[in-house]
């Protein structure tokens, strides 16, 4: 799994688990799947600004500018984080496959890249085989780079179905995002897990965008599974 995405889970959770450092705890590339407005966002945030700070420089992709930037952990311990992290802001498919053909041109070479949002790329009339071209390039560049990827990405979205079951293939390494609907309609509480059919994490989103994670207990584990 991605190490700096799990570090951030397990650092807003109060993990007390000591974090490595080295480009391998990066980990294999990780595909996060979730609804809008759950959350990853901040989660893809905050691991960019974990590497920055372990590691050195970062590339942050998505569609357009994030609204808000979280001010919360890293960041604000050390603001001077943000200029480790350099956001890229391809408005299209073309301008993103362009991005990866030619990013082994880019020094200084990042540790980590995050690509925020994929499937606002994709068009209803994206194929398999789109979904397949995007994916193997970004895993040849991270590849030939030596760096980490994390993707993140709202399945089911304006019919790229047929897409996403190329991406969903070529990143086995997955973590999940649902909303938890015995929380209520009001309450943002989502269940995150990581290659696991059991909830780990509880997140909690406020009306701000801050995210609050909290490990899942053995007794909402149990008490889940038996029902």
């Amino acid at each position: 799994m991605s190490g700096p995405l799990l570090r951030v889970l397990r650092e807003l959770g109060g993990s007390r688990e000591p974090g490595g450092q080295g480009a391998a705890e990066c980990g294999p590339p990780a595909l996060i799947l979730g609804p809008p407005g759950c959350g990853i966002s901040g989660l893809m945030f905050m691991a960019a600004a974990l590497a920055a700070e372990e590691e050195g420089a970062v590339l942050y992709l998505c569609p357009e500018p994030l609204q808000t930037v979280p001010r919360a952990g890293r960041v604000a311990r050390d603001p001077l984080i943000l200029k480790q992290i350099r956001f890229v802001y391809p408005p299209s498919m073309k301008e993103l496959l362009q991005f990866f053909s030619s990013l082994h041109l880019t020094s200084p070479p990042p540790s980590l890249i995050l690509v925020d949002g994929l499937e606002r790329y994709f068009q209803p009339t994206c194929s398999l085989h789109d979904g397949a071209h995007i994916s193997a390039l970004m895993l040849d560049s991270v590849s030939h780079l030596h760096c980490g990827l994390i993707v993140s990405a709202a399945p089911n979205y304006e019919g790229t179905d047929g897409a996403f079951l190329a991406v969903e293939r070529y990143f086995p390494n997955q973590c999940v995002v649902y909303h938890d609907l015995s929380c209520g309609e009001k309450e943002k509480v989502y269940k995150v897990s990581f290659m696991s059919s059991r909830p780990q994490w509880n997140m909690h989103v406020g009306e701000d965008g801050g995210v609050r994670v909290s490990p899942c207990d053995v007794q909402d584990l149990t008490t889940r599974l038996a029902s």
